[in-house]
């Protein structure tokens, strides 16, 4: 992969969709997650990269199973490869 950062901006893009399709704001996420709003954001960003125990977090917040989180950025990033 040529750019190491394309999968923390992917993986910001699908949490902040799986957010707004829930029609929830960072804040409300962020309580949901035991954490602060400027976290949700920092990540949707991707100005930082998700830990493994935040993803499981986040999506447990989200009421989705992590491994589909996990997909959803995957398969974003096999769309975007094979475009290239």
């Amino acid at each position: 992969m040529k750019d190491k950062k394309l999968p923390t901006i992917i993986f910001g893009e699908v949490l902040q969709e799986l957010r707004l399709q829930q029609a929830l704001t960072q804040d409300q996420l962020a309580e949901r997650a035991g954490t602060e709003r400027s976290h949700i954001s920092a990540l949707e960003r991707a100005e930082k990269g998700p830990a493994l125990a935040t993803i499981f977090i986040l999506a447990d917040a989200l009421k989705i199973p992590a491994g589909d989180l996990i997909g959803l950025v995957e398969q974003r990033l096999k769309t975007l490869r094979h475009r290239a």
